[in-house]
Parts: structure tokens; sequence; C-alpha cells
């Protein structure tokens, strides 16, 4: 909601100026509703000359129209700023819940595909995220589909072996405050469309092909891959790895440095076509039936892991937990091939293959029978993955950063859009804010990931752990435990408040 005192005599009167012309016959006091919303318009005749406790009163009055009008506005459910989320995922569907409880966003999510997939893997939701969805309102239906039991005690989370060989052994096992959640992705995904309101709009098969930008930076015209477009006033990319909104991001920033004269370099960087390179890992993913595996558990040959399982080993390891209420145990192997970290990457992201490819991963022949075990069991599908570094898809860390920067009120990205104070003109304001504060820590998480990558496939220290001995080999896994353990207590030691103050503190404008 905007007010502004406008004169048609005295064109020296800016925007935003709160003050009465006293040469003119009229007052005219203007209020944009809103976006596309009518321009009403107040007048009233004054006298040539007028006395400062009069102009003192019609100011007083004025005002008291702008108040009116404001609560007016209120009351009809009029839209002070339109958001637009291109990606239907889990960051923006848990986005566009926490920014429809507020009335006067408006929220319209545009998703590429014709509707959402019943299909996917297991994801993992840490604490810290955690506390976001029960902020969200969404704590009691996630709690009916996760496979463990929400708490903020001690618990054990992940346990670490070392598999690449026959005999295989535990060397660490990692301890929370609170649990590792874990979720089938579907079913996640179902209940934040349950909780959106009916004003949330989904848009399926809308693919976005660019978008432009007005002068003053707003509106914001969307174009779609099928000739349609829409106008909004803040745009959210969660488009995913071939972002539309981030190649077009970065084409405004290569023009603006050109136009600035910065270093011919950094316009390079910005006009480089591959924005995401390869981190060089493969991941195969894959959800196995329980009833599948109950011949093999009455024999003793596996055992159900009651909490997450790494098994590492040289370039390969294997995750294992169980989702959809034990219904279901999620597999995901990852391969690292760091001779091609940083490349470029031109083939599809991910695909179906056949599980017969797993085998081709790695030498699992000398891989202790337990995992040997898990390989063999027939799988319904494998989903290969290519894992990036825009955002390292690493467990359940990445999720966590996605789900956090989605929390209402309490976090710096909503409170600021939804502040009564952030309108059409401060919302680039309070989004700068944002940025300051949680673009170094989400890179700093997204680095951590990255280490932890690395870790999981024992490339650590420079240390060869297949030609060492079997002392040093134990020593330095203890060692490669600890801190693996440390780079990932940021998911339960830390929460979203911790720079929420600082932040908050830098919202000064009216």
């Amino acid at each position: 909601m905007e007010g502004e005192f406008s004169s048609e005599s005295s064109p020296t009167f800016q925007k935003g100026q709160h003050a009465a012309d006293r040469w003119s016959s009229r007052l005219i006091l203007v209020f944009d509703s809103g976006w596309k919303g009518p321009v009403k318009t107040f007048q009233m005749n004054q006298p040539d000359s007028i006395s400062e406790l009069n102009l003192n009163a019609t100011i007083l009055m004025l005002w008291m129209l702008r108040t009116f009008w404001i609560f007016t506005c209120a009351s009809m459910g009029v839209v002070k700023l339109r958001v637009a989320i291109c990606g239907g995922g889990i960051a923006g569907l848990a986005h566009a819940c926490a920014l429809a409880r507020y009335p006067d966003v408006s929220v319209n999510i545009y998703e590429s595909t014709d509707k959402f997939s019943p299909f996917g893997a297991g994801i993992g939701v840490w604490p810290r995220a955690w506390n976001v969805l029960c902020a969200l309102g969404l704590g009691e239906d996630m709690a009916k589909i996760t496979s463990g039991s929400p708490s903020s005690s001690p618990v054990q989370s992940f346990s670490f072996r070392k598999s690449d060989q026959p005999s295989g052994f535990t060397f660490g096992n990692m301890f929370s405050r609170g649990p590792l959640l874990t979720f089938h992705r579907a079913q996640f995904q179902e209940v934040l469309v349950q909780h959106l309101p009916p004003s949330c709009r989904i848009h399926h098969s809308k693919r976005l092909k660019s978008y432009s930008q007005g002068r003053l930076g707003y509106p914001i015209r969307l174009l779609f891959e099928d000739g349609t477009y829409a106008t909004c006033d803040v745009l959210v990319g969660a488009d995913g790895i071939k972002s539309a909104v981030r190649n077009c991001l970065l084409q405004d920033q290569t023009e603006i440095a050109r136009e600035s004269g910065r270093p011919t370099d950094e316009q390079k960087t910005l006009t480089c076509k591959d924005h995401v390179s390869w981190a060089g890992s493969i991941a195969y993913r894959a959800l196995i039936p329980v009833e599948r595996l109950k011949e093999d558990c009455d024999q003793g040959l596996l055992v159900l892991p009651m909490t997450p399982t790494m098994y590492v080993g040289t370039d390969v390891h294997m995750v294992v937990y169980p989702v959809s209420k034990g219904q279901e145990v999620n597999l995901a192997l990852f391969h690292f091939r760091p001779e091609l970290q940083g490349m470029p990457f031109h083939g599809p992201w991910s695909k179906g293959v056949d599980e017969s490819e797993l085998f081709d991963v790695a030498h699992f022949e000398s891989w202790e029978p337990e995992v040997q075990r898990w390989l063999k069991v027939r799988l319904p599908f494998v989903i290969l993955h290519q894992t990036l570094n825009v955002r390292l898809q690493r467990t359940a860390a990445a999720r966590t950063r996605e789900l956090e920067q989605d929390k209402p009120s309490r976090s710096v990205p909503y409170y600021d859009i939804c502040d009564p104070r952030t309108t059409l003109n401060t919302v680039q304001q309070a989004l700068k804010i944002y940025d300051k504060f949680r673009r170094p820590w989400t890179q700093d998480a997204s680095a951590k990931a990255m280490a932890n990558g690395r870790y999981f496939t024992l490339h650590y220290d420079g240390f060869d752990f297949v030609h060492a001995d079997a002392a040093a080999v134990v020593q330095k896994l203890h060692e490669l435990s600890d801190v693996m353990i440390d780079e990932w207590k940021w998911c339960w030691t830390t929460t979203v408040e911790d720079s929420l103050k600082a932040a908050l503190s830098q919202l000064q404008y009216a």
C-alpha cells in the first residue's frame, strides 16, 4: 500500500512527501491500491491562503483518510505483493506454504510438469529443518509419514562402516540432538501441497523461458515456453539445475557489468553458458519394498536398519535408511570421480537405469557381504542423478537449507517480505538484507556438504586407505569420523534464529 500527496500546480513535490500545497486550490491524496488496482483520489477544495493550524489539521485529516483506506484495503484482501515461484519441488512448495499464510501476499507457483509425480527417492530432515516445518504448521502431518519419531533428545542418527573389504566394520556412530527424520519424497511433497490455501494457485505445464523487468524493477513479466505470460512483483527461482531464472538473472548482471565497466574477466564469468559445473559424482537411487527383503532378513543375511547406515569405500559410498513409515527402504549409491570434478556436463541430469548397472560402479564382489546383499535385491526402479556444484545434494543437508529458508515470521526473508513495512517500493531492500545474511552462510554450508561428499568416498587428507597398514587405517577412520560429524553439527546445533536479530535490526525503512 503506498500513499502520496501530489499537487497539480506544484510539480516539485516528490513521491512519499507528506505536505500540503498552500498555493493550490486543491489537495489531492493518491493511494495506489496495490497491483492493477484502481488509484483512489480524495479531493478537497481549499482557500488560497490557509493558516499553519489549518494546514496541520488538513494533513491530519488526510492521514486519517489514509489510515481508513489502508484498513479498508486490508479487510477487502487487497494484495501488496505478488510473488511468483518457478518450480514446484520441495523448496518451491515450502516457500509457498510460508508466504501463503499472509493474506496481503499473492502466491502463484509455476511448475513445468503436467502433474506432481508419485515417484521419488527418500529424503532426510535434520532437527534444524524440522523446527521450520513445525513453524509452518506442518509438523503434525509430517510426523504421520516419517519413519522416525521427532524429539529433541540425543539419539544415534548415523552409523559409518568401512565396507570395501570382505570383513567390514563400524568405525563411527553419529549422535545428534534430535533424529534424522526420513521421508518418501512424494509423500513429503503431497503434505506441502495439502497445506497450501486455495488462494495459492499451482499452474502446471508452465516452463519459464525468460523474464523481463520494468524500469523500476517491477513489474516482472514472465514468458513461458508455451507463449503465455504472467506478471509479478517478486520472482523466486526454485526451478532446479537448468534454472531459467538463474540464467536470466546472470544475463541481466552481465549487462549491468558491461555498462558499469566492471572487469572483463567478471563479464566473461557471467556470460558463461555453463553456469553449473559437475561435482564429479553420480548418484543411483532406488526404493525397495520391505516385503522384498523378508527372505533375506529371515535368513539373517540382511538386517533392516533402524537408523541410517553409511557404507563407505574408495570412490564409492552407499546410504540405506527406512522411509514410508518403515514400509520401504531407500538405497542411494554414490560414485565419485575426482578427475571429472568441475567439468561441464552435457548429458541428462537424471534418467532411469537398469539395476545391473550398479555392479559396474565398483568391484563389489570384494566388498562385505552385507553390501552385496543390498545390491542383489530386485530393485523396482533405479534413478541415476548427476551431482552438481550449483547446489550439492548431499544427504539431508541440502534439504535442511531449502526448508529453513521458508520459515514464516521467524526467519529473515519471510519476515522481511511480510513485514508491514515492506511494500513494493521497499521489497528490494528487504531482499538485499536477506542476501547479505543468508548467502555467505549457505555457501559455507554447501562447502561443508561438498567436503563430506569427498570424505564419504575416503578422499581425506591425502591418506591412502587402500595400501596403508590396518592400524593406520583404523586410526585415520576414527579421525575422519570426527571430522564428518563436525561438518554436520550445524544441522542440529544451530537454529534459523541465530542471525535473525542482526538482520531484522536493519529493517529501518518505514
